[in-house]
């Protein structure tokens, strides 16, 4: 029942072994800028209230920092009832690297407001993704 997974060595999938009463997606796109996104599939999202947020990560101080090349954002979208992120994207420089906590959020349900109280170190592009949960709206 969970995501989808390359075989492992033994050639059993990974998700026969560890299933998940979830249904997320993981994809990335290794280019330029990269892009990635984790998110639940369409048929459940229909049916929740949510609120989302846009930043750039132009707007960030890493992005000041690194210039020409900056272009790029953070997408978050959480379910408003549960107070947990149900969706992310991140696009940009390091985009795939962000995603990485971002998918940890959304895989353990982690509740936004926990989320917002965590410190996000300092200069990186995953300062975006600080402003981003104070903007969800």
């Amino acid at each position: 029942m969970g995501g989808q997974h390359a075989l492992d060595r033994s050639g059993l999938l990974a998700h026969d072994a560890f299933p998940s009463s979830v249904h997320y997606t993981e994809r990335r796109v290794f280019g330029s800028p990269t892009i990635a996104d984790h998110a639940g599939t369409a048929a459940p999202a229909q049916s929740l209230r949510v609120r989302s947020s846009v930043l750039a990560f132009a707007s960030s101080t890493r992005g000041w920092i690194h210039g020409p090349g900056n272009e790029g954002f953070v997408k978050l979208v959480e379910d408003a009832e549960r107070g947990v992120l149900v969706g992310a994207t991140s696009a940009g420089p390091t985009g795939g690297e962000v995603l990485y906590g971002l998918n940890v959020a959304v895989h353990a349900e982690v509740p936004v407001d926990r989320l917002r109280h965590m410190i996000y170190t300092y200069p990186t592009f995953h300062r975006t993704v600080e402003a981003a949960l104070g903007a969800l709206r």
